[in-house]
């Protein structure tokens, strides 16, 4: 029987994601395993003839099902009986087959869809709207990515620091490594730890810049404040102003010059007893704010719901809301809105226009 070992490194093969020493091992399972010869043999040619992207595994299994010659009188009851009796092996094949390609399909697609691609010795993934992706660098660190969020990062390690770069949202688990710090660039912000657990949101049309960190500790740096070393512990959040901060410095008005850009604070929770983190609910596929602005709101809506949002009143950017969202689609979300503030929407061709 094919072990899961060769279906893994099979479905690495196909997928052009496999390295040199899986390549090797798939190799001599090949030349030592008549079966696992076989099976190649049958999906690399299935494979190479079909490249279409399935949208759902309904429709994989439609397609594997259609390559498969049925009677056309199957659906007759007797006719289902007699099949099946000739040939007992054909549901567990089928069966095989369609979870093999399930697997597949899985596999392929969260890596199309999150769009990884390489540039040298640099890999970089891309989450759409309404994505998410989990991404485990070569130290052992994970990182879950948000919505429309791009991180670039080494395919391996090396040197005396680990170095990541991020524009969007991502809450990164650190693996500890005190002689090879872990650096990411978001924006403005260098943020140096050596092992611990923090969420960076770091989109350019978002009023502000945001780490959050959970637990350990890490020193942020402003590329335009390199004199700025700032620590943070667990439960503070250091907030940047996109708006001024991104400003060249020439352009300030003297009382915004004498202004600090950055603050510390600490986490926000939903209510006071509740445990909920708002600033890192989304990794829990949850939509939090509190007190957020409309405007500010629309931000992370669009990102969420892959629509856009104009306001064709503008008073109705200084609405306030505190809320959650969690399976609700964007026609319920608004009506939700609704009711707390006065407004009219119409929604047409995954955009949102609020009267």
């Amino acid at each position: 029987m094919v072990n899961d070992r060769f279906i893994q490194l099979l479905t690495k093969k196909l997928s052009d994601e496999i390295d040199e020493s899986e390549l090797a091992e798939l190799n001599y399972m090949l030349a030592n395993d008549e079966e696992c010869l076989q099976q190649y043999n049958s999906f690399n040619n299935y494979w190479a003839q079909d490249q279409e992207k399935y949208s759902n595994e309904g429709l994989l299994f439609q397609r594997i099902r259609s390559r498969i010659t049925i009677p056309e009188d199957f659906d007759d009851i007797d006719s289902k009986k007699s099949w099946i009796r000739r040939f007992p092996f054909f549901w567990r094949s089928l069966a095989a087959i369609v979870i093999f390609g399930i697997g597949l399909f899985t596999y392929r697609y969260s890596h199309s869809a999150s769009g990884k691609t390489n540039e040298g010795n640099i890999a970089v993934t891309k989450t759409p709207s309404r994505t998410k992706s989990k991404i485990y660098l070569s130290d052992g660190s994970v990182v879950t990515l948000n919505s429309e969020t791009v991180l670039r990062y080494p395919a391996s390690f090396s040197g005396p620091t680990r170095e990541v770069y991020l524009n969007g949202e991502a809450f990164f688990n650190v693996t500890k490594d005190r002689t090879h710090p872990f650096i990411v660039h978001a924006g403005k912000m260098n943020i140096k730890v050596l092992g611990t657990s923090f969420n960076v949101k770091s989109y350019a049309n978002d009023k502000n810049m945001e780490t959050t960190l959970i637990r350990g500790a890490i020193e942020v740096t402003l590329s335009d404040r390199p004199s700025d070393r700032i620590i943070l512990k667990p439960n503070e959040k250091l907030v940047l102003n996109n708006k001024t901060f991104n400003r060249p410095q020439a352009n300030l008005t003297a009382a915004e010059e004498n202004t600090t850009n950055y603050a510390l604070t600490n986490l926000t929770h939903l209510r006071s007893n509740d445990t909920t983190i708002v600033e890192t609910s989304w990794v829990n596929n949850e939509l939090v704010f509190k007190d957020e602005a409309f405007s500010d709101l629309a931000n992370q809506m669009e990102r969420w719901y892959g629509i856009k949002i104009k306001f064709k009143n503008s008073d109705t950017k200084a609405y306030h809301f505190t809320g959650v969202f969690v399976k609700e689609n964007i026609v319920e979300a608004l009506n939700a809105l609704k009711m707390i503030e006065p407004f009219n929407y119409k929604y047409n061709n995954e955009t949102v226009s609020i009267y």
